[in-house]
């Protein structure tokens, strides 16, 4: 029996090799895999149906949602797109009103497409911290180290991120001195910066003040560290390859008039009983602080992504939600690209936006409730982000259903 058992074991000592041989090259050829699929997933085209998330909606709660809603912006004579979307799929999408003088918004139209004004801090602020996270920059850094001729000394990437660098207000100097027959561009608005000699309003660091000349100058440094355009970079990083086919950043070079025959809405302005297109400013060739093109349901596929830590990684996309520090330690209620605020025991991250005729808001719950709010007329929605907050709350039913129709709970 004993040489029995010897037999065998040498039998498995003579095959040991054959049998693991193969087995370390699959796990080899496994993590090759899995390395190539880290460095090359944006080229995947199909990537997308990696956030389709996969939830059901109990039906009495989507006509309570669409009845609810339907009422709320009928009463405020409502003009754009509304969302409100839970664990990543719409309960609510609609569009009503009327996109560019009297051609009417489709319904449900998915190439809405809205100037998101302040909303796009959020995707600059994202495009910086992806340069950070692949190690091309430190949050620390001072601004003059990635743009030359920076005019101000001891102003860093954080602080422009965390509205706390002290710049003066770059559309100033546009409204007062610029007098060319074409939209600037940033090095544009270095250059005044520079000849104008404009004081910081107050030492780095030592206060808030919101400033749309620090996300404009993100950009540009967006441009600088990446060597593409900030509209070449949000579009290859970000917008193809998440399926976001009906978003972009506003060029100089484009054609408004001719992009409102294709589904971009126009900016109104409402006086009495009329209204009127208000034209491309003088500072739209300026983005970063405004200038992203997107619709609802783009929107969402934007905060898709951003749950699964498929444009960074969950350590460094909280960095967007901690609020900022000044010099004394007083912490601010802004983070990176989002407004901060605490409502009942949630912690919301958010941000509104107005620009020429564009009125939008951007809402992000913790039960991973989405709201946007986009629209084209100068007509308030102060509120409305708040009225459909409770509209969501004061349900009597259950939002989801399981696998087998049974409620489930929210």
């Amino acid at each position: 029996m004993t040489e029995l058992f010897q037999d065998i074991a040498r039998f498995f000592t003579s095959i040991r090799h054959f049998f693991f041989l193969p087995l370390l090259l699959f796990a080899g050829n496994f993590h090759q895999a899995l390395d190539k699929y880290d460095s090359d997933w944006k080229h995947e085209p199909d990537f997308t149906f990696l956030y389709k998330p996969v939830v059901s909606f109990n039906p009495e709660y989507v006509d309570y949602m669409e009845r609810e809603i339907d009422y709320a912006l009928k009463r405020r004579g409502f003009n754009g797109s509304v969302m409100v979307a839970h664990k990543g799929k719409e309960v609510y999408n609609k569009s009503r009103g009327y996109s560019h003088r009297n051609a009417k918004i489709g319904f449900r139209d998915s190439d809405n497409t809205f100037q998101l004004a302040s909303v796009s801090k959020q995707f600059t602020a994202i495009a910086v911290l992806m340069l950070y996270e692949r190690g091309l920059i430190d949050l620390d850094d001072d601004v003059q180290k990635h743009i030359n001729g920076f005019p101000y000394e001891d102003i860093t990437i954080r602080h422009l991120l965390n509205h706390t660098s002290g710049l003066q207000n770059y559309m100033y100097l546009f409204d007062n001195y610029w007098r060319e027959n074409r939209l600037p561009a940033f090095d544009d608005m270095l250059d005044l910066m520079i000849q104008k000699s404009l004081p910081l309003n107050f030492t780095p660091g030592r206060r808030f003040s919101y400033s749309n000349t620090g996300y404009a100058f993100l950009a540009m440094l967006v441009e600088k560290v990446s060597g593409e355009t900030f509209a070449a970079f949000m579009k290859n990083n970000v917008f193809e390859p998440f399926g976001m086919h009906n978003s972009f950043v506003f060029e100089s070079h484009m054609n408004m008039s001719h992009a409102q025959t294709r589904g971009v809405a126009a900016g109104h302005e409402r006086s009495g009983r009329f209204t009127r297109i208000i034209p491309v400013d003088h500072v739209d060739g300026i983005t970063g602080d405004k200038g992203i093109y997107s619709t609802t349901e783009d929107l969402l596929k934007w905060d898709n992504a951003l749950d699964m830590n498929l444009l960074l990684s969950e350590e460094t996309l909280q960095m967007a939600f901690e609020r900022g520090r000044l010099r004394s330690g007083y912490a601010v209620n802004y983070g990176f690209g989002y407004r901060l605020k605490k409502q009942g025991n949630d912690n919301i991250a958010y941000h509104h936006g107005w620009w020429r005729g564009f009125r939008t808001s951007y809402v992000r719950l913790p039960d991973q409730t989405l709201i946007v709010i986009l629209n084209n007329t100068n007509a308030s929605i102060n509120g409305l982000d708040r009225q459909l907050q409770n509209i969501v709350n004061r349900s009597p039913y259950p939002r989801f259903i399981d696998k087998e129709g049974i409620l489930a709970e929210n």
